[in-house]
C-alpha cells in the first residue's frame, strides 16, 4: 500500500458479543462520605476504586507531589546515583538507552534533557524495531564503546538483557537498568538495577511506567546534588518541568492512574497544558486539540501517544525523541508534521490489516467455539499488529493474536487478552510451539516459525484456556451506580472530576439510567448515534455514542443507558453532554 492510499475493504458482519450490565456493591459508602465530607455517591465511587479508608482517600482527593515516598528507598538505587554522579563530575561519557514506544521515548527525553542541564556528557540512543529488535541489541553495545560510552542507561528495557549487559562488561560499560518489566529468574550482572518489581508488589513505586522510574532516579539524583552543595553557584533543576513528559509516558504505556502514578499525571497535564516545551506543544497543534480545550489523560492516550508511537512503529523512533528535545518552535513543528504523517500511514495500515483479518475470521467455521483467534498474513506489518490485535479483542471478546510472516520463514506479532484471562499463562502452555515470548496477563509478543501457526491456532480452540471459567467470555460493562438524570448536573461534574485524571485503574464514572425515553435520534457517520433523553417529566439531555449497533428505528420505546457524564466542547462553548457506553431497548 502505498502512502496515504485509501483502504476500501469491507468489513464482514461479524456479531458482537452482547454485554452483561453489573452494578458495583462495594458496601457502604456512608462512613467514608462522612470522613471526607464528600457526597455518597463520590464516596461510593471511590469505594469502587479500592478507597475504603480515610487517609488513603485524602491522599486521592488532595494529594500533591509532597506526598511522593522517597525514591532513594528503591532498590538500586543509592548504587545508580553513584555511579551517574560520578560519571557526571569526570565528565564520563553516558549513554541513555530506549525503547521504541511512548515510554521509552519520553523515559530518554526526560533523562538527556536533564543530565545536559546538569552538565554530564551525554548521548541517547532509540532502537529501531526492526534493525535492533525488542531489548538492548550487541551490535549496539559494540558501537557504544567504541564511541567511547562509559555508563549505559537503558529505560523501559534491559532488565533481561543479560548477554548485552555482560558485553557491556567485558568492555568497560557500566549499565544501570531503569525498568519495570517482570523480572527474569536471573538478574543481569548491572551495575545497578533499579525496577520496582524487585522491591515487591506492596512497594509503594510498584505500579510506575519506566519513565516514572526514570522520574524518580531525577528526583533521587538532585537531592544527592543538593545534600552534597553542587547547587551552590548553580541553578537547580525544578523537576516538575518534566513532569508533562512523565505524564505522557505513564498514560500512554497504560500505567494504572492510581496512587503515585495519579499525582505524577495530575500535575503533568498543568505542566503540559502550559505548552513551554515547544515539542509536545507542537504535537498537541498537529492533533487537533482546541487551544481552549482543558487537557485530560485522554488526549494523551489517545492523540498525542499514538502519533509518538506512530514514528516507532513506522519509521524511526529517534524522531520522537527528537521531537521532546527540540528547543524552537520551528523545527518541533517540522517534526510534529511528519510524526502526524507517520500515524496517518498507521491508522491506514490499521485499517487494511484490520478489515483483512476480520475476513480471514469470518470463514472460520469453528468461530464460535473457539476461546481466542489467531490470524496471520505475510503482508501486515509488524509494527501494526498490537493494535490489530487489540481491536479484534475489543471487536469478539476474545483473546487475539495477530502475527506478520517474515521471509526468514517465522511469524512475530502480539498479543491481547480480555479481562479475567491469562494470555501469559496460555502462551506459556503452549511454549513449545513458540520460539520466544514475554509480556503478562493481558498483553504479549512472540516469534514462531510459520510451521506452527495452525497448531498455535488450534491450541485457542480450547486448550490455551483449559482453566479458564466459561463466563468469562460474556462481556462485563461495570457501572459504578444507578443514576436519576435530575442529579446529572454541573455540579456533580464537579464532584468527580475530582477524582481525575482517568485511565487504567481509574476508569471514568460510569452510571446507569432506566426509563429513558429518547427523541430526535440521528445516525452519524462511522455508526455513531445522537439523541435527546428525558427521564420522567425531567430536563432533556443531549446524549451521543458510537459503535453501539444500534439504528434510530431500534429507539422506539423506553430505553435504559449506560453513560459517562462529560462536558462538550464547541466553538468555545461547553455543554453536558451523556457519553453513551451501552443501551438496552425493550426488544434487547
Amino acid at each position: 500500500m502505498r502512502p496515504g492510499e485509501s483502504v476500501e475493504i469491507p468489513l464482514p458482519d461479524l456479531p458482537r458479543a452482547q454485554r452483561s450490565w453489573k452494578v458495583r456493591d462495594s458496601g457502604d459508602p456512608g462512613p467514608l462520605a462522612d470522613a471526607l465530607d464528600v457526597p455518597p455517591l463520590i464516596a461510593q465511587l471511590l469505594r469502587n476504586r479500592g478507597v475504603h479508608e480515610a487517609d488513603v482517600g485524602r491522599l486521592w482527593l488532595k494529594g500533591s507531589l509532597r506526598d511522593l515516598p522517597d525514591p532513594r528507598v528503591m532498590h538500586g538505587m543509592d548504587d545508580a546515583v553513584d555511579r551517574l554522579l560520578t560519571a557526571i563530575r569526570t565528565q564520563e561519557r553516558i549513554c541513555i538507552h530506549g525503547d521504541y514506544d511512548v515510554d521509552g521515548c519520553t523515559s530518554v527525553a526526560m533523562l538527556v534533557h536533564l543530565l545536559r542541564r546538569l552538565g554530564a556528557n551525554v548521548t541517547w540512543y532509540a532502537p529501531h524495531r526492526v534493525r535492533d529488535g525488542y531489548g538492548v541489541a550487541l551490535h549496539t553495545v559494540e558501537r557504544l564503546a567504541d564511541e567511547g560510552v562509559k555508563v549505559l542507561v537503558t529505560c523501559d528495557t534491559g532488565v533481561s538483557a543479560h548477554a548485552a549487559i555482560d558485553a557491556g562488561n567485558a568492555r568497560g560499560i557500566d549499565t544501570i537498568v531503569c525498568d519495570h518489566h517482570t523480572l527474569p529468574p536471573e538478574l543481569p550482572a548491572a551495575c545497578a538495577i533499579v525496577n520496582p518489581k524487585i522491591d515487591g508488589a506492596d512497594g509503594p513505586y510498584g505500579e510506575l511506567a519506566a519513565v516514572g522510574v526514570s522520574f524518580m532516579l531525577a528526583i533521587a539524583l538532585r537531592a544527592r546534588m543538593r545534600a552534597d552543595g553542587d547547587f551552590a553557584e548553580a541553578p537547580e533543576p525544578d523537576l516538575r518541568d518534566y513532569l508533562d513528559i512523565v505524564a505522557l509516558g505513564t498514560v500512554a504505556d497504560l500505567a494504572p492512574l492510581r496512587g503515585i502514578n495519579r499525582l505524577l499525571v495530575q500535575t503533568g497535564l498543568k505542566v503540559l497544558g502550559s505548552r513551554k516545551r515547544p515539542g509536545l506543544a507542537a504535537l498537541i497543534d498537529v492533533s487537533g486539540i482546541k487551544p481552549d480545550e482543558p487537557l485530560e489523560a485522554s488526549h494523551l492516550g489517545f492523540r498525542l501517544g499514538p502519533r509518538i508511537n506512530a514514528a516507532g512503529r513506522l519509521a524511526e523512533a529517534a524522531s520522537a525523541v527528537q521531537l521532546m528535545l527540540a528547543e524552537s518552535e520551528p523545527g518541533a513543528k517540522k517534526i510534529a508534521v511528519e510524526l502526524d504523517a507517520y500515524n496517518r500511514r498507521r491508522q491506514e495500515t490499521e485499517r487494511r490489516i484490520h478489515a483483512e483479518a476480520l475476513q480471514q475470521i469470518a470463514g472460520d467455521p469453528l468461530l464460535e467455539t473457539r476461546k481466542g483467534v489467531v490470524v496471520w498474513s505475510d503482508d501486515w506489518h509488524p509494527g501494526v499488529v498490537g493494535i490489530v490485535a487489540s481491536r479484534l479483542m475489543h471487536h469478539l471478546h476474545k483473546p487475539a493474536i495477530v502475527l506478520a510472516c517474515k521471509d526468514d520463514g517465522t511469524a512475530t506479532g502480539s498479543g491481547r487478552g480480555i479481562s479475567g484471562v491469562d494470555l501469559f499463562t496460555a502462551l506459556k502452555r503452549n511454549e513449545h510451539l513458540l520460539m520466544r515470548f514475554g509480556g503478562h496477563r493481558a498483553a504479549a509478543g512472540m516469534t514462531l516459525k510459520q510451521e506452527n501457526l495452525e497448531a498455535l491456532r488450534e491450541a485457542f480452540v480450547h486448550d490455551a484456556f483449559a482453566d479458564e471459567a466459561d463466563d468469562l467470555w460474556t462481556p462485563r460493562l461495570k457501572i459504578d451506580a444507578e443514576l436519576d438524570l435530575d442529579d446529572a448536573d454541573w455540579s456533580l461534574l464537579e464532584a468527580i472530576d475530582g477524582l481525575a485524571p482517568f485511565g487504567l485503574g481509574n476508569p471514568q464514572p460510569l452510571f446507569v439510567a432506566r426509563g429513558l425515553i429518547a427523541t430526535d435520534v440521528k445516525a452519524l457517520s462511522k455508526g455513531g448515534i445522537r439523541m435527546t433523553l428525558r427521564q420522567g417529566n425531567g430536563p432533556r439531555y443531549k446524549a451521543v455514542g458510537f459503535g453501539l449497533g444500534l439504528a434510530p428505528e431500534a429507539f422506539d420505546g423506553p430505553i435504559d443507558a449506560a453513560f459517562h457524564l462529560q462536558v462538550n466542547w464547541w466553538q468555545g462553548l461547553s455543554n453536558l453532554e451523556l457519553r453513551l457506553k451501552d443501551v438496552k431497548t425493550p426488544a434487547m
